[in-house]
């Protein structure tokens, strides 16, 4: 498998569809971003703490992390801490997927799949890295980032529930309640070819 050649361009000319839904997951892991801070925010009613807390500094990690300190021990009064920390780990896997995504660089491997790679991989070891075909390749697929996409989804039902739901047992104005949705299994991470 030759992979001297890696053209992004050129890999989402072939691979369009798989394009639009990588597009659309990388836009969408800001919208969960912001469902994170309102739902931590509405037990701390205090917009410019923990607004400043958490998009001061770079760090999609330390941004979570933040929420979590801010958010766990209210939502565990409200009787909701179970909740929250299963949408803070729904939250994790959105940024795994979004990171191995954000940091690659696209290309027709001539799999038949679309092909990426880390170009971040190996560049804080001492061992030399001399050509591309070191990099480890992953190969993503249309069913695959649909299952993605619907985990996204997922995810920020899940913050906008433990959100409204807590805001009811607090006894604050809140949309009409809503069941949980119901929880999915994460999806693969990229294709086992």
């Amino acid at each position: 498998m030759c992979v001297e050649k890696m053209e992004s361009k050129k890999a989402f000319i072939k691979f369009n569809n798989e394009g639009i839904i990588i597009g659309r997951l990388l836009v969408a892991y800001a919208d969960i971003e912001l469902s994170l801070f309102h739902c931590v925010n509405v037990t701390r009613d205090d917009f410019d703490t923990v607004y400043k807390a958490m998009f001061k500094e770079r760090g999609e990690s330390r941004r979570i992390g933040m929420a979590d300190t801010f958010g766990r021990q209210n939502y565990h009064k409200l009787g909701l801490g179970t909740q929250f920390e299963m949408a803070i780990s729904s939250v994790r896997y959105c940024l795994k997927i979004r990171n191995q995504y954000a940091h690659c660089v696209w290309y027709d491997d001539s799999s038949g799949f679309l092909a990426y790679a880390n170009l971040e991989e190996g560049t804080e070891s001492n061992k030399a890295v001399h050509n591309f075909k070191e990099l480890t390749i992953r190969h993503i697929d249309i069913a695959t980032l649909n299952l993605q996409e619907q985990y996204f989804e997922y995810t920020d039902s899940l913050l906008a529930w433990v959100n409204f739901e807590g805001r009811r047992i607090a006894g604050k104005p809140s949309k009409p309640p809503k069941p949980a949705p119901k929880q999915i299994k994460q999806p693969k991470l990229y294709l086992e070819i």
